[in-house]
């Protein structure tokens, strides 16, 4: 059936292919996602895996150019 592939669950989202800038925006807008969402909603999990995914990707993008330099 057309359309988008159904997200695997069991792994974190692969954000590897977005610049800094954009992982920073995608950041903010999560964080102001999470914070409308109710504290029981089912949208917090994937919000929280993203911005999980999103803060590993940059601490590796830190350390890689920290270790270049």
């Amino acid at each position: 059936m057309p359309g988008s592939p159904v997200p695997d669950l069991g792994r974190p989202p692969d954000v590897s292919g977005l610049t800094v800038g954009e992982l920073e925006r995608t950041r903010c807008e999560l964080r102001a996602s999470l914070a409308l969402a109710r504290p029981d909603s089912l949208a917090r999990g994937p919000i929280l895996a993203h911005l999980s995914a999103i803060d590993a990707e940059l601490d590796q993008r830190r350390r890689a150019a920290g270790a270049e330099s």
